[in-house]
Order: structure tokens, then C-alpha cells, then sequence
């Protein structure tokens, strides 16, 4: 007969059961209790992401007591998250943590463990990003007149100029979306695939463009896509551009964007017609529309 194999016992998991907390507990001693709370009331994704907020905001406090916790603490946080030399964070994310935190601070309150909220000063300290560069009206004139040695060049400028489009739609780009029936009032198709459909669009374009257009439809033979080209080609003549107008600013298809909207901001108009020209999701306009007024108070 063989031996019966014996085997150790099972290990067993424990789980921390949440207590309530108090102002003498760790941020990391709360999290189960915290956790429970989420679960009680917030979506799985939110439960998620605060959830690990906040287990990240612990390690950053360590052993420190709730109540010994201060704005200067909180502070000191969110400096570590956008340093140059910490983690470099990107706006939204780091607004996403600093909600995490003020729920948290609010739950603690709640619940009494604190009778002093650190965070309360937070709501008023959310991080905004730098605003991105755009160009002058001097600058946008330099541009054309740097530009005008090539008609490819050229014509790409003024389409982004003119229509904001971003440089991904530019590449969707058909001969057959240039409608020329009118050639005082040319206009153009910006159309989409599979799921953005709906961002599909005709805006209108000025009579200069039917000029350019032809002039580069003939040298570079162009027939169906209007730019056979890579993105990255695309950043090259950006680039090389930048470096003879001589310009502090970065010069992309996006800087063209951003331009487009000031100057259309700046002439008086409507910013959900500008919106809708550039195929801006609805639920994107609101933080859109406050950097655009930001940067059309610098003045063009």
C-alpha cells in the first residue's frame, strides 16, 4: 500500500473589515471603510478610480494621522503629481485625483472622523493647462508668404487655416469632396468613417482656394486622395516653415486649428457655429469654449 500523501492546511485569506475611522488613523488604515462607502452610492468605474486615488494619495502621506493632515500637505501632493521632476501628469488626470481627494475629505467629515476639512481649499485650485500657441495676424501673413513657393504647401496652410480641420481628416481627403460648382463660394466635404460619421460636414471656403487647389492638383497630379502623404511628412514641411518665419512657437496642423478658432472668436462669432464647423463633440465645448475666450483675451 502507498503512503497517504499528507499536505499542510490551507492557507486561509483574511480580509480587513472597514471600521469607522478616526482623526488617529492613517489615510491607509480608512481605505477599507472609504471603499465600502464607494461601493454604496458610485459607479464601478468611479469606485475604481477614486479608490485608487486615494491608496496612491496614502503612500505619498505614509503613517501621517488624519488630523494632523493639512492644505500644505495637499498642496505639496498635487505639486509632486505636475513636477517636472515628479510624475508630469497631465491636467485632467491630476483634476480627476484632486476630486478623489476632496470626496474623501468630505466622506471623512461626514462620518466625524475630522472636524477640519484640509481640502475644502481644493475646489478653487484646480490645475488648468498651459494655453497652446496660436498665431498673430503679422505671423499668419509671413506663413502665406513663406508658403506661396509651394503650391502643395500653400494649399495645405490654407485649408487649415480656413477650416480648422484636424490633420487626421485631412488625410480622409477625396478630390470628389472639393465642390467647385460655384467658384466664387467653393466649399468642402469633411467626412468620416465607422462611428464619426456623425462629425461629417460641408464648411465653406474662400475664392483663393479654387486658384491653389488647381495649381496643386496639376503639378503634383493628383487625382483621387488629396494628400497621398504620412503624418509625419506632414510635420516635416510644418517644421521646415517654422524655421523661416522664425517664430517662439510650435507650428503644427493643431496650432493652425487653434488659430482658426481665435480669429473666428475674435470676429464676433457664434462659438457653437465655430464648434460645429470643427466637428467638436457636444461634451467637449464647455472646456473648449473657456481656454478659446482665455486665448482670444491675449488679443491677435
Amino acid at each position: 500500500m502507498f503512503k497517504q500523501k499528507k499536505y499542510g492546511r490551507a492557507v486561509s485569506v483574511q480580509t480587513i473589515e472597514p471600521v469607522l475611522p478616526t482623526g488617529e488613523m492613517s489615510v491607509n488604515k480608512t481605505l477599507p471603510s472609504f471603499l465600502a462607502y464607494l461601493r454604496s452610492g458610485y459607479s464601478d468605474s468611479t469606485v475604481e478610480k477614486y479608490f485608487a486615488d486615494v491608496k496612491k494619495f496614502a503612500m505619498f502621506i505614509r503613517e501621517k494621522k488624519l488630523a494632523d493632515i493639512t492644505t500644505h500637505d495637499l498642496q505639496d501632493w498635487i505639486g509632486a503629481m505636475v513636477s517636472p521632476q515628479g510624475e508630469r501628469l497631465d491636467r485632467k488626470t491630476v483634476n480627476r485625483k484632486v476630486s478623489a481627494i476632496i470626496n474623501y475629505f468630505t466622506w471623512l467629515i461626514d462620518v466625524q472622523a475630522l472636524s477640519r476639512n484640509p481640502a475644502s481649499l481644493l475646489a478653487n485650485a484646480r490645475i488648468q493647462s498651459p494655453l497652446p500657441d496660436y498665431l498673430y495676424e503679422d505671423e499668419i501673413k509671413t506663413l502665406y508668404t513663406q508658403a506661396s513657393s509651394d503650391p502643395r504647401t500653400y494649399l495645405l496652410v490654407l485649408l487649415l487655416l480656413e477650416t480648422g480641420m484636424k490633420s487626421k481628416e485631412l488625410f480622409l481627403l477625396k478630390t470628389s469632396d472639393v465642390d467647385l460648382s460655384d467658384p466664387y463660394n467653393p466649399e468642402l466635404w469633411i467626412k468620416h468613417r465607422g462611428k464619426e460619421v456623425k462629425k461629417d460636414r460641408k464648411v465653406a471656403l474662400p475664392a483663393r482656394f479654387v486658384e491653389s487647389y488647381n495649381r496643386y492638383i496639376q503639378e503634383y497630379r493628383v487625382s483621387d486622395i488629396l494628400f497621398p502623404y504620412t503624418d509625419r511628412f506632414v510635420q516635416l514641411l510644418f517644421a521646415d516653415l517654422r524655421k523661416r518665419i522664425k517664430i517662439d512657437k510650435e507650428l503644427t496642423p493643431k496650432t493652425l486649428r487653434h488659430t482658426h478658432v481665435v480669429r473666428a472668436y475674435k470676429r464676433g462669432e457664434d462659438i457653437d457655429r465655430i464648434f460645429e464647423r470643427l466637428g467638436l463633440a457636444p461634451n467637449s465645448r464647455k472646456e473648449a469654449g473657456e481656454v478659446y475666450s482665455r486665448l482670444a483675451r491675449r488679443g491677435i
